[in-house]
């Protein structure tokens, strides 16, 4: 009901009918002063009041009624709504902004009626679009960055292959030791290469979609534990021990196969930079409907800075810590892109003591 009689239509049907008393107050008001006057007065013949009331009844008392109201309703009714004519042209400003890229100006319309709502979507608009020219901006700022990161990851290993080969066409005298230690050098970074390149390929695959997703019932606990048992000689290499905390019927929908490459990255990521632990934490649980991993290490502490583009393309942070442990600085990447295409999140959280990474799924329902 509220809303009724706040709505455009009724107000100006309320103001009209304002209009149309006021103006018939005034006129019956003049009229009743006129009859007065002339009951009480004497008027005499050919005074201006007499010939005014002679031109009264000529014409006729409703249709100088009707002279005199029809006017003053309609100048009522004006001053009035002129506030509404306020508000049209506020918005047919906000408009004309938005439509010359101007997107900072907002429309301020203090109603309850229409035209509040009219401003408040213009307002958004604007902010919609000042947003989506920020991240164009900022896509546009990430593609260059994005090149020269490319041009320097592919350029590095492939420079260091060349050399080598160089050096081994030009110098006979080399032995066959120092042959053999180039060459493997040389092999070592046509991997990262190829690695890099792979990466990519797949980079490109997942955002056009041309990756399918063979989605189906998957328990990630069982997950979880196939996959540190695979990782148990890597783990055993290098000294360290997986602990599992998995509550039973971690239950999703999703594709396995994608699932399994995000949490093998994570597992390698905490084997890598957590050397310095003891112990990597796996755990599995469910939070409000979701499904939520975490793999902890307690090794290498990343910056705040560095945690806010840990899952940007290309980004490494140390880059001669990436290089020492082989990274492309895409791996991450690729989880998140993954992450999302099944509706979840990744998150990255790492203090002094730990690094944690954590995965949620939606719950299979």
């Amino acid at each position: 009901m509220a809303k009724i009689v706040r709505s455009f239509r009724t107000q100006m049907i309320l103001r009209l009918c304002v209009s149309m008393l006021l103006a018939g107050a005034i006129t019956f008001g003049i009229y009743k002063i006129l009859q007065y006057y002339y009951q009480t007065s004497q008027v005499q013949m050919g005074e201006p009041l007499a010939n005014i009331r002679k031109t009264i009844e000529r014409i006729g008392d409703i249709n100088v009624f009707l002279i005199i109201f029809i006017p003053l309703a309609i100048l009522f009714f004006f001053l009035l709504t002129k506030s509404y004519s306020t508000y049209f042209k506020k918005i047919s400003t906000g408009i004309h902004q938005l439509a010359i890229g101007e997107f900072n100006s907002a429309v301020h319309i203090s109603t309850n009626d229409e035209f509040r709502i009219i401003a408040e979507d213009i307002n958004k608009a604007a902010q919609e679009l000042r947003e989506s020219l920020q991240r164009e901006n900022l896509a546009i700022s990430s593609k260059e960055q994005l090149i020269v990161n490319l041009a320097h990851d592919l350029r590095t290993p492939l420079t260091s292959v060349l050399g080598y080969i160089e050096l081994l066409m030009k110098d006979q005298q080399l032995s066959e030791d120092q042959m053999k230690h180039f060459l493997t050098i040389a092999h070592t970074k046509s991997l990262r290469l190829e690695k890099l390149i792979d990466e990519l390929f797949e980079i490109s695959r997942l955002n056009y979609g041309m990756i399918k997703m063979d989605k189906e019932s998957i328990n990630i606990g069982e997950l979880l534990i196939q996959l540190n048992e695979e990782f148990y000689p890597i783990l055993e290499k290098n000294r360290l021990l997986a602990r599992l905390d998995i509550v039973p019927h971690l239950l999703i929908t999703g594709d396995g196969e994608m699932l399994a490459r995000v949490f093998e990255n994570l597992l390698t990521n905490a084997i890598r930079y957590g050397s310095e632990g003891e112990y990597i934490d796996i755990k599995g649980y469910l939070d409000s409907h979701e499904v939520v991993v975490e793999v902890v290490n307690y090794g290498s502490f990343i910056p705040e800075d560095d945690l806010t583009h840990i899952f940007d393309v290309f980004y490494t942070g140390d880059r001669s810590r990436s290089l020492e442990h082989n990274s492309t600085g895409l791996g991450l990447y690729i989880a998140k892109n993954i992450i999302d295409q099944h509706n979840g999140t990744i998150t990255a959280y790492s203090d002094p003591i730990q690094t944690k990474f954590e995965v949620r799924l939606p719950q299979k329902v």
